[in-house]
């Protein structure tokens, strides 16, 4: 008959490695916490253009998305501060 609960003394050998940052298996993987910056806040704004240029706007997002490149948002507020640098006041 086992008296020692094997779980138990697992569960306490884990945690100490946990806390002391080393493993058992120095070429085992190492888990690594994304550290990408979370994306803005944003807020939905309703505008109204030609059909024609949200075709052309649809398919620059597409062959974005086949590349791997922008996101229609970030496209959107690249247009944005595009026309804000434009119109903008010179002071």
């Amino acid at each position: 008959m086992i008296t020692s609960n094997w779980i138990d003394e697992e569960n306490a050998r884990a945690t100490e490695l946990a806390k002391s940052g080393n493993t058992t298996n120095s070429r085992a993987p190492i888990l690594v916490k994304n550290t990408k910056q979370p994306a803005p806040l944003r807020r939905i704004r309703s505008i109204y253009i030609q059909e024609s240029h949200g075709l052309a706007f649809d398919k620059l997002v597409f062959e974005q998305k086949i590349t791997k490149g922008k996101k229609a948002p970030e496209l959107m507020e690249e247009a944005i501060e595009l026309l804000i640098e434009k119109y903008s006041s010179k002071e």
